[in-house]
């Protein structure tokens, strides 16, 4: 596995992290820092002085001969000056096994203030020693095995550690959790224009209304939006005119081929006559193909329509046009889409249409609603479409049936202009081997 498959996949990840990573690889440097040459020094510099201050009270002890009174007026000494718990037992000795031997536990908070004391007083002292950490009650006891007793000091934990470290490493890793805190509000607040921006490109691309656009967020968010809302207006414009001048084509076409017509109703039925009417026709079904094609969608506004009624009325137009149709849908419920639904009507007409011209049979079957895409599955017992042919079918004037027949093959345009009308509504289609009926496969993914 790569790095980058590890990497947030969205711009605010991807921007956070960039603005974190930094910051934190700084703190680890300054924490492993000041740790090493501070807090180290720090706890290594107390031990020495604490040690040195056991080592003192032990020979004051010694000086004097262990007199009780002289121990008391040490005890005081201690308690006052230096904060010293001293206690001493006389005849007392260590347990076996408490001696100079130290066990390092590295996972104790407290290790480093432990190992320091050892370490200052292995070298100081000749007499056995013994170590107790009591973190709950934040103090350190040192048994000491004299000549003639036990020597009990109790240690304060500030005497030999710094509450000071802790706190330097809490501010710096509150302030800049707070500092990360700001960052992502001001970095969201730059980000959600962006991602306004791609859903609103997203809609308009399908033909969602999204209402008016006013750009927002920083200076070059705007710039993008306010170039992509004048793309938008000069494509509706080009679509305009050009649905315009093919409505205009489209009169002026039809209007040669009606008088042509009209002039055939007045001559005799002959076989020549029979002839030119057929061809008259079929030029007229070429034409509307081509003007359907040539208009796209014609400038239909997107609806939020019941898929289901739609493909109700799709079923019903294929049993009339003598299909069997085999109605597999396993959702029954109302499926809500964005959709122009003349143009989706259109392009499954022309799924049934071009099932009617090579098969007797078909089937319609839903098979997965999410929360994002409908799949819509149409098959047939046709002679299907060969793979070398499913992707060339696709394009303009490119016929699956090798004649050039008008009646048995059409004028190749009904499954591209389905495709187009899919592509614009944000899907896709595929075409595949039927493995349940033989012949042809149509998969449709509509976004919902």
């Amino acid at each position: 596995m790569m790095i980058k498959d590890y990497l947030p996949t969205s711009l605010f990840g991807r921007t956070f992290l960039i603005v974190m990573l930094p910051v934190l690889l700084l703190q680890v440097a300054v924490s492993i820092v000041f740790l090493d040459r501070h807090w180290s020094k720090m706890t290594e510099r107390l031990a020495f002085a604490v040690s040195g201050e056991l080592v003192a009270i032990i020979n004051q002890i010694e000086n004097r001969n262990y007199n009780a009174e002289s121990i008391r007026n040490i005890q005081q000494e201690a308690a006052q000056s230096l904060s010293l718990d001293v206690e001493y037992q006389e005849g007392k000795i260590l347990p076996e096994g408490k001696n100079k031997k130290y066990q390092s536990l590295l996972l104790n908070p407290f290790d480093t203030m432990e190992r320091d004391l050892h370490r200052q007083l292995h070298q100081k002292l000749d007499d056995e020693f013994h170590i107790i950490n009591i973190p709950e009650e934040k103090r350190v006891t040192v048994h000491i095995q004299m000549d003639r007793g036990l020597l009990i000091v109790n240690i304060p934990e500030g005497r030999l550690f710094s509450s000071s470290s802790y706190i330097f490493l809490l501010w710096m890793v509150g302030l800049s959790l707070f500092l990360f805190a700001i960052a992502m509000v001001f970095l969201r607040n730059q980000i959600r224009p962006i991602y306004r921006l791609g859903i609103i490109a997203e809609r308009l691309g399908r033909g969602i209304p999204v209402g008016k656009i006013k750009p927002s967020g920083a200076r070059e968010v705007r710039q993008a939006a306010e170039a992509f809302i004048n793309m938008q207006e000069r494509i509706n414009q080009y679509v305009q005119q050009r649905t315009t001048m093919l409505a205009s084509v489209s009169h002026d076409l039809r209007t040669p081929l009606t008088r042509m017509k009209l002039q055939m109703e007045m001559l005799e039925e002959t076989p020549d006559t029979k002839a030119l009417r057929d061809d008259i026709n079929d030029m007229e079904r070429m034409i509307e193909g081509y003007l359907s094609f040539a208009k796209g969608d014609g400038g239909e506004e997107m609806q939020r329509i019941d898929f289901s009624d739609l493909l109700e009325k799709c079923i019903a137009d294929a049993r009339r046009l003598g299909l069997e149709v085999d109605d597999k849908r396993a959702v029954d419920h109302a499926i809500k889409i964005w959709a122009k639904p003349i143009a989706l009507s259109r392009a499954f007409q022309n799924f049934i249409s071009n099932a009617a011209r090579y098969a007797s049979k078909m089937s319609i079957d839903i098979r997965d609603v999410s929360s994002e895409k409908l799949e819509i599955i149409i098959e047939d017992n046709g002679h299907g479409i060969s793979q070398e042919q499913r992707e060339a079918v696709l394009k303009p004037f490119m016929r699956g049936e090798a004649s050039r027949n008008q009646k048995t093959g059409g004028v190749g345009l009904g499954l591209t202009i389905a495709n187009d009308i899919i592509l614009s509504h944000g899907g896709d289609l595929t075409l595949d081997q039927s493995e349940m009926m033989g012949g042809l496969k149509i998969i449709v993914h509509l976004p919902l």
